[in-house]
């Protein structure tokens, strides 16, 4: 220990010197001569006291230090220092996940969705034509081991949701064992998968009824633009009756890749700007315009999803379909992030996401900060605060989810085959009141029936896509074009912006 004073005390002298002499020698020289040397020179300071930090905390921290860890650490604060929410370091592993997902939009897997449930790994649903179906697995599994290690997830295993996503993925051919516990098995089974190619599917579509086609893009991706011309033309070129409008849901889209969220702008506008981006560099700057290559022609009524949680890309398409007066936006103000980001690949691994520009709607305006409006302003269904107190108390007892997994058990036992009609429990749902009013639950039948329904899909594999019930947003979307009120409302919002003018 003394020794190691002695050598810091030496050092810290001999780093006193040559700070001294440095300043005498720029007081010496002209500071316009030697300006490009002292930055430098400042540059090299700097990263000589981080070196000089993470030495220190090596030497004298109670613990080991893992050097490679606040490395990365000091890397992340560098970035963060810039005082901008969307630039950030991504390690290799996150820069990868987000290549597959986002940019190829396609990875090697088993094709299950997965979710947290009592600290385990449960399987929501199973992809069609993928290793996973293959394999026989389903919705309801829970995956107890991965490579024979026992799989939990929380505060005491120290591991979450996406540490385990990262295990199961890996190269297409490659294969992984895992153990699973099915309900009404006494005991886990193994089965060995080969990992395959497994498409994210962004965009989803479906027929409200004959004169309403409905599509939902949950994020832009490098597939976005082949899934929505292929959902367009499923649903607007069959030989069939051609519906009349066509409800276009962004909700909770955090965005993606601009050039995806142009090509949807694109396919729904004939003519003009899009979408222009300004930046710090000439690069930065550009137009995207329509190529008038429209995929819905302009007499299909247009009316547009929109909430807090849409972003980026969603609030590109928002902005253009409001600005060229193409339809109607419906729903909260989206939450107004109109910047740019780039991901720069580092050398060494990893990469940076830095926001080089900002983005302005076909008007020239910026939503950055300030989101897009709505035209017809509807908020979500919201529980009163006794009533959302009450669902909680009763999702943390898992009255529900253990009333429909008995229920489902017992059926699946009775008549050999995973139960598909939600009705059937429906039925016997009066012993699950009665086991929630015995535990002082107060809550309305149609609340406890809609978390029923949202347990039982979860557990036999049904994906509902759209909701005619309880989504008040997409209700009022059907009510407005049934009652052809689209036009009406496209006419006086833009002669009130002309008036504003």
């Amino acid at each position: 220990m003394v020794r190691c004073s002695r050598k810091y005390t030496f050092s810290i002298a001999a780093l006193t010197v040559i700070v001294v002499v440095v300043v005498l020698l720029f007081n010496t020289i002209g500071k316009n001569a030697l300006s490009g040397r002292e930055e430098r020179i400042t540059t090299m300071m700097l990263i000589n006291k981080l070196n000089e930090a993470i030495a220190k905390s090596e030497t004298f921290y109670y613990k080991d230090v893992d050097r490679e860890k606040v490395y990365e650490g000091a890397i992340k604060g560098a970035l963060a220092a810039l005082g901008d929410p969307y630039s950030f370091y991504q390690s290799p592993e996150s820069f990868q996940r987000e290549r597959e997902d986002l940019i190829a939009a396609k990875f090697g897997g088993l094709g299950i969705r997965i979710y947290v449930d009592k600290g385990l790994v449960k399987i929501l649903s199973v992809l069609p034509y993928t290793p996973a179906m293959k394999a026989g697995l389903q919705a309801g599994d829970y995956i107890t081991k991965i490579e024979g290690e026992a799989i939990s997830i929380g505060i005491t295993s120290g591991k979450t949701l996406n540490d385990v996503v990262s295990v199961l993925r890996g190269r297409v051919g490659t294969k992984v064992k895992i153990a699973i516990r099915r309900r009404g098995s006494s005991e886990p089974f193994e089965v060995t998968l080969t990992r395959g190619e497994i498409k994210t599917d962004s965009v989803e579509k479906t027929m409200i009824n004959d004169a309403i086609a409905y599509i939902r893009i949950t994020n832009f991706t490098g597939r976005t633009s082949e899934e929505f011309h292929q959902a367009m033309t499923d649903l607007f070129n069959s030989d069939e009756m051609r519906p009349k409008a066509l409800i276009l849901d962004l909700r909770n889209n955090p965005g993606g890749l601009l050039d995806s969220a142009y090509y949807v702008s694109d396919a729904l506008i004939s003519e003009g700007m899009i979408v222009s981006t300004r930046g710090r560099h000439p690069q930065s700057n550009k137009e995207y315009k329509s190529s008038a290559k429209v995929l819905c022609p302009e007499d299909i009524e247009l009316v547009v999803l929109i909430n807090e949680y849409s972003a980026s890309g969603s609030e590109i398409v928002a902005g253009a379909i409001r600005d060229h007066v193409r339809g109607v936006l419906l729903g909260k103000k989206t939450f107004g992030k109109g910047v740019v980001q780039q991901r720069i690949p580092l050398k060494h691994g990893g990469a940076v996401s830095l926001t080089i520009s900002t983005y302005y709607t076909p008007n020239g305006t910026s939503i950055n900060e300030k989101g897009v409006e709505p035209q017809v302003d509807v908020d979500t269904t919201k529980l009163e605060i006794v009533d959302a107190e009450m669902r909680q108390k009763m999702r943390n007892g898992r009255y529900v989810n253990d009333f429909v997994e008995k229920w489902i058990e017992e059926e699946e036992k009775s008549t050999g085959k995973i139960p598909q009609d939600f009705s059937k429990l429906e039925t016997n749902l009066s012993q699950l009141f009665e086991t929630l009013k015995q535990n002082s639950i107060s809550l309305s039948e149609d609340l406890v029936k809609l978390d029923a329904k949202r347990v039982f899909n979860n557990n036999v594999g049904i994906y509902q896509l759209i909701d005619l019930y309880h989504d008040n947003q997409l209700v009022k979307a059907i009510s407005i074009i049934k009652n052809g009120e689209v036009q009406k409302i496209i006419s006086s919002k833009h002669s009130d912006s002309i008036a504003d003018l």
